[in-house]
């Protein structure tokens, strides 16, 4: 049921229920539909210079550092990502700051007069409206991330200056294909002729260069014609760093401040460290690929005599794959369910858990609850993990931000 058009006087909230409800699909992959609005709005270049970030993993890394390289040449930027971890502002960032409810509704009744019959998912309305902040703002620089796929994702109809494409990895198949190959094609829909891409995966799938060819984009890879500078030691996944300070140095922008940049950026949800009464680690890994690079991270971490890790994933990812990865150094789990319709409930998640659940499984209701059971079974040596869905991390940072304002 289509809610009623909440006008300019509602908030954020009652703006957010009613762009759910507009279309009839949540996710119908496309652009005819987008591209029309976009082009009356003429949203297809919203800044002086559009950066398109695509891949399966490291895409919020490197947007986050290539905002601090804008920054640090005091450059205007507009930074757009999703999902968000705690709420919706977080998707539309200018100079590092989420944009204003205010600031959103006004995007959002602009597309709403500019779309006529024609209806948008949530995810369109999203992108159409960080382009709109963008745009009103007159930015130097929009780094604009894409969230599913490439070919066929809202954010695709724009007219870049940059490509890039980050590590590739199984994630989406029933979308996007069920091997490397076929993802990393649709990944590479957002190639023009013309225009370079640089790709940030060590061992890109050959339909990368094949997309290349075909439109005629000028590919540029890690590890062939660029790559980490020795000595810098990022605080965030290396090869973000290495093709976000690619990007800077194409673009004509100031290194200067790479190492502090590499060093200090962080992003929250993604190997975030905070303190309970012992210290916990956050991160959204939540395909194959990110829990291993998650278990290698973890496996390097010393002084701990044991870890904890509260759980939550979406019924359509590979809860076996990412469970095994990070099962050699778990402890106990604490299974939990954000409140969205993909959660996977808590027994399917200790159903589909690649662990010996002799009585170190527990299932949870409520993410606060999974988290309270963790803590009352870490010592203060020990450590929590916390990992999986955006809601599910998202929620245990505001619980944990909560306890230490309280403290």
């Amino acid at each position: 049921m289509i809610e009623e058009c909440p006008g300019s006087a509602a908030g954020l909230d009652r703006w957010l229920d009613y762009i759910g409800s507009v279309h009839p699909v949540g996710w119908d992959l496309g652009l005819q539909r987008v591209a029309e609005v976009g082009t009356r709005l003429e949203l297809l270049h919203p800044a002086g210079t559009v950066i398109l970030v695509a891949g399966t993993n490291g895409k919020g890394s490197t947007c986050e550092y290539l905002e601090q390289f804008a920054l640090s040449n005091n450059l205007s930027v507009g930074k757009a990502t999703s999902p968000h971890l705690s709420r919706f502002n977080e998707r539309i960032a200018v100079d590092g700051t989420p944009a204003s409810d205010a600031d959103i509704v006004e995007a959002f009744l602009e597309i709403e007069c500019a779309r006529g019959d024609i209806t948008l998912t949530y995810f369109e309305f999203a992108t159409l409206a960080s382009l709109i902040v963008f745009r009103n703002r007159q930015l130097d620089v929009a780094i604009l991330e894409i969230g599913l796929g490439g070919r066929l994702d809202a954010m695709n109809i724009v007219e870049p200056d940059l490509g890039i494409i980050t590590a590739i990895a199984l994630d989406h198949q029933d979308y996007l294909g069920d091997n490397r190959d076929d993802i990393a094609r649709e990944k590479a829909g957002i190639m023009r002729k013309g225009v370079t891409c640089l790709v940030s995966d060590r061992n890109p799938p050959a339909s990368i260069a094949a997309c290349a060819r075909e439109t005629g984009a000028k590919l540029s890879l890690i590890g062939r014609d660029f790559d980490l500078t020795p000595g810098i030691s990022p605080a965030l996944p290396r090869d973000s760093f290495a093709v976000a300070a690619e990007a800077a140095r194409f673009l004509g922008w100031e290194t200067e401040q790479a190492a502090k940049i590499a060093s200090e950026t962080r992003l929250a949800g993604r190997r975030s460290w905070m303190r309970a009464h012992c210290d916990v680690l956050l991160d959204v890994a939540h395909n194959p690929a990110a829990a291993v690079s998650l278990a290698d991270y973890v496996s390097g971490l010393e002084g701990y005599d044991a870890i904890h890790a509260v759980v939550g994933m979406y019924a359509d990812k590979d809860i076996e794959a990412v469970t095994s990865a990070l099962a050699p150094w778990i402890k106990t789990w604490h299974l939990c369910a954000s409140d969205e319709p993909r959660a996977a409930a808590p027994d399917i998640l200790k159903r589909r858990l690649s662990v010996d659940q002799s009585g170190n499984v527990s299932t949870y209701v409520k993410i606060k609850d999974a988290f309270a059971g963790a803590a009352s079974n870490a010592g203060k040596r020990d450590l929590i993990l916390v990992f999986g869905s955006f809601p599910v991390v998202g929620a245990c940072l505001e619980l944990l931000t909560g306890l230490r304002l309280q403290q």
